[in-house]
């Protein structure tokens, strides 16, 4: 299968010949329902949080704080920072459309989120829970005995429950085609980076266990039977404990789902019934062709994590709490073409995209870096404008140093930490050039600095599955971006339209393993005067807490 999700890999790029297979047009009537919901399941309204700070953001990477304890009023909480609506705009004469927590390609959210709960105060019993960020509420899936809910967890830290990920490929389909693979892949590493954050937040340690297949979690998530191009595909499981001192050993890395509950769940039918999301739909046989071939069957127990050295203090991004800014975050539509970043604001973001071993946020990625980081630095006080490379792993320097340009400098800059592992390429005026490999949008030349996500494709050969993962890791670098652009006073976006290899011709990759994944932008964004801006949850009548 390796060849074919490379084959996908390759017909899936663009170039400056052509682009990748999409529809070419968008067909309004049969565009997407955003929101997943389930006819007839039982549903559980949670109270709207009220606004709070909550912990500096910076502080969230040194230490956590005290853990909340597991109830309705933390889980809504939790949500509320990391899946739900952040706010309405509306532009004139046109209806509304909402914005999330968890960013996404073109706004079309493929990524549908679970919860795997035990009984708790205020709700009916353990069970599996689809949530709906519409309604910020959880709609009950399936309904587990006491007994089951033990079976589950045991060999768990206590008080330990689960957020599943899933995702609609027809939602991105819909606009981009073939390319739509990628673009729910990046969405599934954005939302790992806000679930990591808000469980962060409430003092929670979170690891995605890597063990678990797809079909096992396709049955206790109760989309198995799903058909068609509307399917859910069941991603990854994340265990989340309040207990912030939980040992994150071997035996939770290795941990799968129980077979005798899987068995006893196989002829149980869900609560509920899907919702249809469109009224037409367009094949994509080569997308298809990418989700066969990456399936993961389970069974693998990750990679021992990677620290990097530790670094000197650095002044901090901002001391605004973490809680008010992951909802404040919004991608930029336009950069201004003129702010600059400093240098301090700089080196801290930088520093929170090295991994950090098996603490916050790398446990949700729990193999060593795959991706390093090629920046076009525009705008940044005391750096030359020129090209950049930051190292995520000391192993990517040699293969690196081989497949880039001989004639690159690989020089520190001055008065640079030595811990931080970040290089001058080439000096001079990128700006041009990272437009023009960004399908010409001024937005990477407008902004402080722009950046290319290099991934290294080597073991996709043997290990097909894995190909996604590199997605995962590139989305959750982008929302550290994100939300280190807001808290630097900046705005950072995703860019998903590239010429593949316009990049790796610039910078002399001539193949595999080395290929650009993701792209990204942070500077000054320009507000469009024209959108009104409504509170997320304005619809709703319902008590805050």
């Amino acid at each position: 299968m390796a060849s074919s999700i490379l084959a996908y890999h390759t017909s899936s790029k663009h170039s400056f010949s052509r682009y990748a297979d999409s529809p070419g047009f968008l067909d309004w009537e049969s565009q997407p329902d955003p929101f997943r919901r389930f006819e007839g399941s039982p549903e559980t309204l949670l109270d709207l949080p009220s606004e709070e700070a909550g912990p500096g953001y910076d502080l969230l990477f040194d230490r956590p704080p005290d853990p909340s304890p597991l109830s309705l009023r933390s889980l809504s909480r939790f949500l509320y920072e990391s899946l739900a609506l952040s706010a309405w705009k509306q532009a004139l004469h046109s209806p509304p459309w909402s914005l999330r927590v968890n960013p996404s390609s073109g706004n079309l959210h493929p990524t549908e989120g679970y919860l795997l709960l035990p009984p708790l105060p205020g709700s009916q019993s353990a069970g599996i829970f689809h949530y709906s960020p519409l309604r910020h509420s959880l709609e009950a899936r399936r309904l587990l005995e006491a007994d089951q809910w033990e079976e589950l967890v045991a060999g768990l830290p206590q008080g330990t429950f689960f957020a599943g990920l899933s995702s609609i490929y027809w939602r991105e389909a819909w606009k981009y085609g073939e390319r739509a693979f990628r673009y729910c892949h990046h969405d599934l590493g954005h939302a790992l980076g806000t679930l990591a954050l808000s469980a962060r937040i409430r003092g929670w340690r979170s690891l995605l266990l890597p063990a678990v297949g797809e079909p096992e979690l396709a049955r206790i998530l109760a989309v198995e039977n799903q058909q068609g191009p509307e399917a859910e595909h069941a991603d990854c499981l994340l265990a989340i404990f309040p207990n912030r001192n939980a040992r994150l050993d071997g035996a939770i890395r290795s941990f799968r789902l129980p077979a005798a509950l899987l068995a006893t769940l196989r002829d149980q039918r869900p609560l509920g019934d899907p919702n249809q999301l469109s009224s037409d739909h367009l094949p994509w046989p080569l997308l298809e062709q990418a989700i066969d071939s990456a399936a993961y069957s389970g069974g693998w127990s990750g990679e021992e994590p990677l620290s990097c050295p530790a670094l000197p203090p650095m002044a901090p991004l901002s001391s605004e709490g973490a809680s008010l800014l992951v909802r404040r975050r919004r991608s930029a539509m336009a950069m201004d073409g003129k702010t600059s970043i400093s240098r301090d604001s700089f080196l801290r973001i930088l520093s929170q995209l090295l991994p950090r071993g098996d603490s916050f946020p790398f446990a949700h990625l729990p193999w060593r870096p795959r991706v390093s980081l090629l920046f076009f630095v525009h705008r940044v006080e005391g750096f030359s404008p020129g090209l950049y490379l930051l190292l995520r792993s000391p192993a990517h320097e040699a293969s690196l140093r081989r497949e880039l340009r001989p004639e690159f400098a690989w020089r520190t800059p001055p008065g640079f930490p030595e811990a931080l592992p970040f290089f001058l390429l080439a000096p001079g005026d990128f700006r041009e050039s990272a437009a023009k490999i960004s399908c010409y949008q001024t937005i990477a030349s407008g902004g402080c600095f722009a950046l290319a996500m290099l991934a290294d494709l080597s073991g996709v050969q043997e290990r097909p599955w894995f190909y996604p993962r590199l997605f995962w890791e590139c989305g959750l670098l982008g929302q550290l971006l994100y939300l280190g652009a807001e808290a630097a006073g900046l705005q950072g976006t995703g860019i998903g339209c590239y010429f593949d290899d316009g990049l790796h011709d610039l910078v002399g990759i001539r193949g595999l393993p080395w290929q650009s994944l993701y792209h990204f932008t942070v500077g000054r964004g320009v507000v469009d005067r024209r959108l009104q801006t409504q509170p997320a949850y304005a619809h709703l009548r319902r008590p805050t807490d």
